[in-house]
């Protein structure tokens, strides 16, 4: 039974590394907004106005 369940989890765990959840938007947005949190930490020490700013910076230059 436990090899079963196993065997079952391997599964699903294989199948959605294949999914792709984000879209190349939001793959630059995240990156962004990671970048930004570092970047704030290091010069300002607030990892939250580093990523508030690269985020909506981001999100205003998406737009057409």
């Amino acid at each position: 039974m436990k090899k079963i369940l196993l065997l079952n989890i391997l599964v699903m765990l294989l199948a959605s590394c294949q999914a792709k959840y984000i879209t190349p938007e939001g793959e630059r947005l995240v990156k962004n907004v990671a970048t930004g949190c570092i970047l704030g930490e290091i010069f300002f020490e607030d990892c939250k106005a580093g990523a508030a700013v690269t985020g909506a910076a981001t999100v205003i230059d998406g737009q057409n």
